[in-house]
């Protein structure tokens, strides 16, 4: 969505008229950025990023949806119940084992009346229906018992969002508390148990978080979050991160939680990492995703979800990056061979400033490197900075010279020629 339609919507409108004129140029452009994810984009990405990691192997793997755990005394309940008993070895000494052939449920149970459940429900319906399909693949949601008996070799945790990476850490940490896991873990190079996290979107501090957990997962996305950090250069990311702080409802974080300012809303919610203006009410302020309900009828990310526009948000991504003079005409491949022109210029990193899918970022950095644009660093090559200097715009049009208002009159005249 470009600013302008974006504009257009009334609900959009109304919440940016909340705003002071001097402001509302800025809050425009934040709504714009918004990356919808759709539901069934969402479905159809995730479940084709985990067919990928079940082909690399080894098979079969333990399947596992990302809930909230629990917590005492301030760590997480053990993922697995333990048992422990005298060991055979050393004396004086116990030997605990965890046990179980059924893991924590995929979907939490209700407890109190109107509990809500969130994305864990979306996610739960893909895994079970993966699994479906790859029974002989996958062990959902086993066990101890059971990754004994099948030898699962790898743990596999799979979450629609990686925001603060608080989540998924949380839940790292309940199976690495038994020293079962930790002895799987400690013979993964030929027989023991290796962790994954797949996730739908992931912010690049979040995902760092996770890969520096003591079990060094690998973690696979579908997409980088685009992020105020990440969309917008240095120098306006303090101006877009202020406008969030003035205009954040008492008592919310301005950012989101974990200070993240995400850009993202799935069909299924918009996160609490994103910016608390967009989805929090208060007394004298309206929310553009009340609740953080972005399905909800008379959302104004309910409208149908057309190429057309995503390319227009794509578009409007590459602009608020502010590389440089635009390069017309306008395809995915050259908003990408100009936003290589700031730094980083890594596939995710790519990913993240325009809100694109790695797969598809990949592809098209594979075409400018066979076209010769760019070379294996993702940096310009002399032919792609003269094709980049060629298909510049030149905004400023050269005006016609000015003359004064005062009529002219020759002083001489000659005879016309051929008379």
């Amino acid at each position: 969505m470009t600013t302008s339609s974006t504009i257009m919507q009334p609900l959009v409108k109304a919440w940016v008229d909340q705003f002071e004129e001097a402001d509302r140029a800025d809050a425009a452009i934040l709504a714009s950025l918004i990356r919808l994810v759709p539901g069934d984009a969402f479905r159809r990405d995730l479940t084709r990023v985990l067919e990928d990691r079940l082909r690399i192997g080894p098979n079969p793997v333990a399947l596992y949806n990302e809930t909230e755990r629990k917590k005492w005394k301030g760590q997480p309940n053990r993922l697995f119940p333990e048992t422990s008993r005298a060991s055979k070895i050393q004396k004086g000494k116990k030997t605990v084992r965890a046990y179980g052939r059924v893991g924590p449920p995929l979907v939490p149970r209700q407890r109190q009346v109107a509990e809500e459940i969130g994305s864990e429900g979306v996610v739960a319906n893909v895994l079970t229906q993966l699994h479906k399909r790859h029974r002989r693949s996958i062990l959902l949601n086993p066990g101890a018992d059971i990754i004994r008996e099948k030898r699962a070799r790898r743990f596999v945790l799979v979450t629609d969002f990686i925001g603060s990476g608080d989540r998924v850490i949380n839940y790292l940490n309940a199976a690495w508390r038994l020293r079962t896991v930790r002895s799987w873990w400690s013979r993964r190079s030929h027989s023991g148990l290796c962790f994954e996290v797949v996730a739908y979107a992931g912010t690049e501090a979040g995902v760092e978080r996770v890969k520096d957990h003591a079990s060094s997962p690998t973690v696979s996305l579908v997409t980088r979050c685009p992020t105020i950090q990440t969309v917008f250069p240095r120098g306006k990311v303090r101006r877009m991160e202020e406008l969030c702080r003035r205009y954040a409802p008492p008592g919310s974080k301005p950012l989101g939680y974990g200070e993240v300012g995400a850009l993202l809303a799935f069909d299924h919610g918009m996160p609490n990492n994103a910016p608390s203006m967009f989805w929090k009410d208060a007394r004298r302020w309206s929310a553009l995703v009340p609740e953080r309900a972005s399905s909800t009828a008379g959302s104004p990310y309910q409208e149908p979800h057309t190429p057309e526009k995503e390319r227009a948000r794509i578009e409007a991504s590459a602009k608020a990056s502010d590389t440089g003079a635009i390069l017309r005409p306008t395809s995915l491949e050259t908003i990408i061979l100009s936003a290589l022109r700031r730094s980083p210029r890594h596939s995710e990193a790519i990913s993240g400033r325009l809100g694109m899918n790695i797969d598809d970022v990949c592809e098209i950095l594979d075409r400018l490197k066979g076209w010769g644009w760019i070379n294996a660093s993702h940096q310009l090559t002399e032919r792609g900075r003269m094709v980049a200097s060629r298909l510049i715009r030149q905004d400023r049009k050269s005006p016609l010279p000015q003359g004064d208002d005062t009529m002219y009159f020759p002083n001489a005249l000659r005879a016309p020629r051929d008379v």
